[in-house]
């Protein structure tokens, strides 16, 4: 189980993540994801990262643009205040 230092343990569905390893969580709700995930595309095309991984990243950023896009209500500039009742 991974460490974020925003949001604390993390686990997953498909795999381990060792307990010493850190996370970055980065959510939907976050107005700076969508340019930070096609910043990363483009360093992990630049490194060799396969085409397979390229396509997830930009398909992610797709579904968070238009998750942004219908709950403008829910979305905001980055903080480090972690809430968790799930809004915000």
């Amino acid at each position: 189980m991974g460490y974020d230092a925003k949001y604390g343990k993390v686990t997953t569905e498909h795999g381990e993540i060792p307990d010493d390893e850190p996370v970055v969580i980065l959510r939907g709700q976050d107005l700076a994801v969508p340019r930070t995930l096609n910043y990363y595309r483009g360093v992990a095309r630049e490194l060799g990262s396969p085409d397979e991984h390229l396509s997830l990243v930009t398909d992610q950023v797709g579904y968070i643009k238009g998750w942004q896009r219908y709950h403008p209500d829910r979305v905001k500039v980055p903080d480090t205040r972690a809430q968790s009742d799930g809004e915000g």
